[in-house]
């Protein structure tokens, strides 16, 4: 008898165990904080971009987002900027357009 609650008390320590782990090991859904943006509305910074700005200016943001010899938004995962940003409207031209070069002024903390 005391075999039997043994093996179930094993049993049930496995099972919860691995409940458990797999309820641990997922990753949280990450939240899209342009779901809602009216279309055509620039997209929102997500939180993890706090004060980056700040600290980096729009070479920051052209370090991710940008094109250049040094980076490739596409390498990064991030989205590349759209051709209206850059001088000339053209990435090749590998320079910020100074009316784009405020980049909080549009895209706002999420």
């Amino acid at each position: 008898m005391q075999k039997k609650h043994l093996v179930a008390s094993a049993a049930l320590a496995c099972a919860l165990g691995a409940f458990c782990i797999a309820g641990c090991s997922a990753a949280p859904a990450k939240e899209d904080v342009n779901a809602n943006i009216p279309e055509g509305a620039a997209p929102l910074m997500p939180v993890t971009h706090e004060g980056r700005f700040e600290r980096l200016g729009a070479s920051g943001c052209y370090g991710c987002h940008g094109a250049n010899d040094q980076a490739n938004p596409m390498l990064t995962g991030s989205v590349a900027l759209p051709d209206d940003h850059y001088a000339d409207g053209s990435p090749d031209s590998r320079e910020i357009d100074p009316t784009h070069g405020q980049c909080i002024t549009c895209h706002v903390q999420g």
